[in-house]
């Protein structure tokens, strides 16, 4: 399958909740940068809220945001089949993208400031990442493989056959030993979630921060 199935993610997981201001009352208590960082990398690859919680961002804005990041990727990932030729159904889409979310879930991952002052601070994301285009691809080709020795002739079959394939390949493959980093630059904002205003450091580029991990947990 294409690139085009996680590079169609954008500001839409985040832009639910997270507005930047520049005035309004605000919680003194800042969280190292660091901890945003380690925020961003538990929504997007193990959808887990709980960090972004604890940063200030109202609970139910988070999971709102998490649920449109999977149900865009649901859909993404249908579409992306049938751009290729292959129409499968919502419930099949779901199922590869839990396997994929599973898989990610496995991934080791570390977050370390490089440098930081009061206004901005850089900090480094560095993760375990799986090789996702190849995953697919061998996935096809061990469709191709079996269609003839499985007796599988009708398009339906060849379907069924290449989703499962597809779900085993990401539920059988291997992290990676090394790790991929990339440096984001943070700087401290005011952020309305909810009824509250915080402050917190919060990246400059928020709207591509969740293509970028994805980029760096799947090797693209």
């Amino acid at each position: 399958m294409k690139r085009r199935i996680y590079q169609k993610i954008l500001a839409a997981v985040l832009g639910l909740s997270m507005i930047v201001l520049t005035a309004g009352c605000s919680k003194n208590n800042i969280k190292d940068a660091d901890k945003t960082m380690d925020a961003f990398y538990q929504l997007i690859i193990y959808q887990d809220t709980k960090s972004m919680t604890e940063l200030g961002i109202d609970r139910s804005e988070s999971k709102e945001s998490l649920k449109t990041y999977q149900s865009s990727m649901i859909s993404t990932i249908q579409t992306s089949f049938k751009n290729a030729g292959v129409s499968i159904s919502k419930t099949q889409s779901q199922q590869i993208f839990e396997a994929i979310s599973k898989k990610l879930a496995a991934l080791d991952y570390k977050v370390e400031i490089v440098k930081d002052d009061d206004k901005e601070a850089s900090v480094k994301v560095s993760s375990q990442y799986i090789n996702y285009l190849d995953l697919f691809r061998e996935a096809k080709n061990t469709t191709l493989n079996e269609l003839k020795p499985l007796h599988i002739e009708s398009l339906s079959g060849a379907k069924k056959q290449l989703v499962a394939n597809v779900i085993e390949t990401f539920e059988n493959a291997k992290v990676s030993e090394d790790m991929h980093s990339k440096t984001f630059l943070l700087k401290q904002q005011k952020i309305k979630s909810g009824d509250q205003t915080i402050r917190i450091f919060f990246p400059e580029d928020y709207d591509q921060i969740g293509i970028q991990l994805i980029q760096i947990a799947t090797n693209q």
